[in-house]
C-alpha cells in the first residue's frame, strides 16, 4: 500500500476485511470481488427502486425514507468510487454514459428524486410554487446536461493524453533503432 493511506481508506479497507487471508488465493479473491460488485450493484439498484417508489406509496413519511436512501446511496457509490480513483480507476471515465443500464439507473433516480420533491416541497401546506417547479426542472436538465458534457470531456481529454504517450513512446522506440 502506498503512503498516502488515508483514514478513510483504512477504515474502507476494515469494513471490506481486505488484509484477511482468505484474499491470498487469487481464484477466490476473483470469485468474491465479482460477488461483492454484483451484490453492490443489486443493493444500489434496490435503494434506488425503494426510493422511487415511497414517496408515491407511503407520502411525506415515505418522502423521508427515500430522501435517506438517496444520500446513502450518494455517499456509498461516493466512497467505493473515490476508493477507486486513489487506486488509479476513475470509474466515471470508464462508464459508458449513454447505455441502457446507465439511463436506466438515471431515470430511477430521477423519478425517486421528483417524488421527494413533489412529497416535501409541492405537495405540503407551503402552496404550490410552479415556478419553483420549472426552476428545478430547468436547472435539473443544465445541471444533468453540463455534467455529460464534462465527463465527455475528461474522457476526451484522457484519450488524447494516452495517444499522445503512445505517439512519443512509438517515436523514442524509432529514435532507438537507428
Amino acid at each position: 500500500m502506498t503512503s498516502r493511506l488515508s483514514k478513510l481508506d483504512v477504515g474502507l479497507r476494515q469494513v471490506g476485511d481486505l488484509d484477511d487471508e482468505f484474499y491470498d488465493d487469487e481464484y477466490q479473491r476473483d470469485v468474491w470481488n465479482e460477488a461483492s460488485a454484483v451484490g453492490f450493484q443489486a443493493y444500489q439498484l434496490c435503494l434506488l427502486a425503494a426510493a422511487a417508489v415511497l414517496p408515491w406509496a407511503a407520502g411525506r413519511v415515505g418522502a423521508w425514507i427515500a430522501l435517506g436512501l438517496l444520500i446513502c446511496w450518494v455517499v456509498v457509490g461516493g466512497a467505493v468510487q473515490g476508493y477507486a480513483k486513489r487506486r488509479g480507476v476513475d470509474v466515471r471515465l470508464l462508464v459508458k454514459w449513454g447505455s441502457p443500464r446507465v439511463i436506466a439507473v438515471t431515470a430511477v433516480y430521477a423519478v425517486g428524486v421528483i417524488g421527494v420533491f413533489y412529497r416535501l416541497m409541492w405537495n405540503s401546506d407551503v402552496g404550490a410554487d410552479y415556478g419553483t417547479l420549472l426552476g428545478g426542472i430547468v436547472g435539473a436538465a443544465c445541471g444533468g446536461g453540463a455534467a455529460l458534457w464534462a465527463a465527455r470531456r475528461v474522457k476526451r481529454d484522457r484519450l488524447a493524453r494516452e495517444r499522445e504517450e503512445e505517439r512519443r513512446e512509438a517515436a523514442s522506440w524509432d529514435a532507438r533503432d537507428r
